[in-house]
């Protein structure tokens, strides 16, 4: 049995260490980190309302439309998409686009394609909503059969768990639904003209590329055909009489020069 003064002696030096301890351990738990310096972070806007009463956006989820060239703000709690400028600033006000009370059920996500269409996971209906540019808005699944599932098929058919989520691929022109509660990936095929995007930017680089190779191919051509035709003939064409036959009578040294040159003059004229 340790005698008392061992045991005072003992909780003495825990006292002690304990502070030590205390300070010790934030930097124990950011050893492993890696900061990287050059970054700043900085309020772009404030959705705090002025006012207690008064009402505000909530700002859930932000994706850009690329379009637009504005921002997407998705405010869950109010079931509401709003649009922002770029860039944001404290006075840049948010524009509705669509939803409100009763479209929406509490979306928390979104997708954009590449027309600048809206895609919204209702998940409290278990669809999926398309809202256009406009602010038009449709079901393009889900929606028609109350309750959860898995059932795939027709769109509207469809039923989804109650914690999905969306992403637009725009390479194969589609929407990929994680379906967390059923722990599926599910595909749903876009119409080509919400694809339009980006099929049209890449048959524009396709097409100047094509017009360039052709273009550079006949410039080799016509290069080719003027170095090797066109000198022979201009010089044929454009060497002067008197010199032709000069030539005539330097390829003829047997013949006496004055008197070939005087044919020469005479069948001139």
């Amino acid at each position: 049995m340790a005698s008392p003064p061992r045991v005072l002696l003992g909780h003495s030096l825990l006292l002690l260490l304990l502070p030590l301890l205390l300070l010790l351990l934030p930097l124990l738990a950011s050893a492993g980190r890696v900061l990287e310096d050059g970054y700043t972070v900085s309020t772009a806007a404030d959705f705090n309302p002025r006012q207690p009463s008064s009402g505000a956006q909530q700002p859930y989820a932000l994706l850009p439309r690329t379009r637009a060239g504005d921002l997407l703000l998705l405010d869950s709690t109010g079931s509401t998409l709003y649009t922002l400028a770029l860039p944001v600033s404290a006075d840049g006000e948010p524009r509705r686009l669509a939803g409100g009370t009763g479209t929406f059920g509490r979306p928390r996500s979104v997708a954009v394609d590449g027309a600048d269409n809206v895609y919204v996971a209702d998940r409290e209906h278990g669809a999926i909503r398309k809202v256009a540019p406009s602010g038009y808005t449709t079901t393009i699944a889900g929606g028609h059969s109350a309750g959860t599932g898995r059932r795939d098929g027709s769109a509207q058919n469809a039923t989804f768990s109650s914690d999905f989520e969306l992403v637009y691929v725009p390479k194969i022109c589609a929407l990929l639904v994680a379906d967390r509660g059923n722990r599926l990936i599910r595909q749903i095929n876009l119409k080509p003209e919400d694809c339009a995007h980006e099929a049209q930017k890449g048959l524009g680089t396709t097409a100047v590329s094509i017009i360039a190779l052709v273009s550079a191919l006949f410039g080799s051509v016509i290069g080719f055909l003027v170095r090797h035709f066109y000198p022979f003939h201009a010089g044929g064409l454009h060497q002067p009489l008197f010199q032709q036959g000069t030539e005539a009578i330097q390829e003829n040294p047997e013949e006496g020069g004055t008197d070939q040159l005087l044919r020469h003059q005479k069948r001139s004229c």
